[in-house]
């Protein structure tokens, strides 16, 4: 009974670890944010007969690669807080850690499946807005390709830029709602594991 108890408790008390995991993404949507700023400064620099540096629309590739490392970072996430609603669920079963259906154990027990659901419907919002700004970034690294492109560049930056641009906002707006659903994440771990230790200790 108390190798089940103590099984959940850990793992439970390993999901707080998520909470820099969080510090880390929003950390790397800022720099992403940074660099896709950059970009946006090149593209209202393209003026007619104003020709475009060779390195323009670099923040935009450097965005993405931040981009794809605020991805893989909430992947993590995901699959560590699939996991723990196995472990967790197994072990701290009613059955296996002594818990009578009376009382606030069955309570207890429905606010952390409530929290720890939220938890993964933030990083999975997160996700869906980290991937999105990972395509209209992508996009707009190849409207950059194409300003840049032989045989008339001012003419076709000049042309381009505006939707380069708009392109980049969209980026902005993903990163933006991206990092919210991160902020989210983090109340509902910390929830999740006040829940689970009053249910296991309370």
């Amino acid at each position: 009974m108390e190798v089940w108890r103590k099984t959940a408790a850990e793992a439970s008390a390993r999901s707080l670890t998520y909470i820099n995991a969080t510090n880390a993404v929003v950390e790397a949507i800022m720099a992403a944010r940074q660099r896709y700023a950059l970009a946006s400064e090149d593209c209202r620099r393209f003026r007619p007969g104003v020709h475009p540096p060779p390195n323009a629309g670099q923040g935009a590739s450097a965005g993405g690669d931040f981009v794809e490392l605020a991805i893989d970072r909430i992947k993590r996430f995901s699959r560590f807080q699939a996991v723990l609603g196995n472990v967790f669920s197994l072990c701290a079963a009613p059955a296996r850690i002594g818990l009578q259906v009376q009382g606030n154990a069955p309570w207890w027990r429905h606010r952390w499946q409530l929290h720890h659901a939220d938890a993964a419907r933030h990083a999975e919002t997160a996700l869906h807005c980290l991937h999105s700004a990972k395509s209209h970034g992508h996009a707009a690294l190849g409207v950059f390709h194409v300003m840049l492109r032989p045989p008339s560049p001012r003419a076709l930056a000049h042309a381009w830029a505006p939707a380069a641009e708009q392109l980049l906002r969209r980026v902005m707006d993903d990163l933006a709602m991206a990092e919210a659903a991160v902020e989210r994440m983090r109340p509902a771990i910390v929830a999740q594991f006040f829940d689970a230790s009053m249910l296991l200790h309370g």
